[in-house]
């Protein structure tokens, strides 16, 4: 009797666990390399939990404690070389900083060409000591986009990154703890109950000023620093109106933990108007 092995569909898996939504890159025979959807899958549900009060961080993994994601499917990409580079078909691995739920990595392998660009643009990243990151453009002969001239020095040094893109070799957990591109190292198995652990004491916050506080992080990282010193009073204002505060100092006084609302469903759009309306005042 032939055994048949089961086809697996490249996926993209989502599953709560309370307030975090755990996305998970589900191709483990190709080391959850990107192929047919999956990318647009995973941009489709970032903004699904991003757009749901109850979700108040988002923690993206691989399927497996080999890999995080090896990128795309060198074979698609032979079929259509375009894809490598264009920002449509790259627009899931930047679409964590443009969220206003915080994204953590859960990188549980090797996070190499696309996989490395999701997780540099992530917010935080928990690492398995097996993790290794590498950017490999310059190894193939591909400028390094998606964030990789650019928002890679909103997170690590010069000299660390232009030998990370410029040599195309990888960078081990070790090495990225000790420049602080990830936040903690632990075993590979234990990687996503980390990025979770790390995901609900951010839960455990005031949503309502985790979403200002990233974006008045963004602005200040976009426009500088003394716009971003400008538009804090405003950002403030809009958040000072929410229970958030009151509940925040009344659980002080009385010395117990804080429980808070889930943040207006709206929210992000009156930060985002508050945004425009002083940059538009600035200019």
């Amino acid at each position: 009797m032939t055994t048949v092995e089961p086809v697996t569909v490249p996926r993209v898996d989502a599953h709560d666990d309370g307030p975090v939504r755990v996305l998970t890159l589900c191709n483990e025979p190709k080391r959850n390399a990107f192929s047919g959807d999956m990318a647009a899958r995973l941009k489709e549900l970032m903004h699904e939990a991003d757009a749901d009060p109850a979700v108040r961080c988002i923690v993206v993994t691989g399927a497996g404690t080999s890999s995080f994601s090896a990128g795309h499917d060198l074979r698609e990409v032979l079929e259509d070389p375009e894809t490598a580079g264009d920002p449509v078909a790259n627009a899931a691995f930047t679409t964590p900083p443009e969220l206003g739920t915080p994204v953590i990595g859960a990188i549980n392998g090797n996070a190499y060409a696309a996989g490395f660009i999701l997780a540099l643009n992530c917010d935080l990243r928990i690492a398995g000591r097996n993790a290794r990151f590498c950017a490999v453009g310059a190894k193939i002969g591909l400028v390094p986009v998606g964030g990789q001239l650019s928002r890679i020095l909103d997170v690590l040094t010069y000299p660390t990154a232009f030998k990370l893109l410029a040599t195309g070799v990888p960078m081990d957990a070790d090495e990225a703890l000790a420049c602080q591109f990830v936040a903690a190292v632990c075993d590979p198995a234990d990687t996503v109950d980390r990025a979770v652990e790390l995901g609900k004491q951010i839960a455990s916050a005031s949503p309502a000023v985790v979403r200002a506080v990233k974006t008045g992080l963004r602005v200040t990282r976009s426009q500088g620093l003394d716009v971003g010193m400008a538009l804090e009073p405003a950002l403030a204002a809009a958040i000072r109106p929410l229970a958030d505060g009151q509940e925040g100092v009344a659980a002080f006084l009385e010395k117990r933990p804080a429980t808070y609302p889930d943040h207006p469903r709206d929210l992000q759009d009156r930060l985002d108007a508050v945004v425009a309306a002083h940059l538009s005042g600035q200019s």
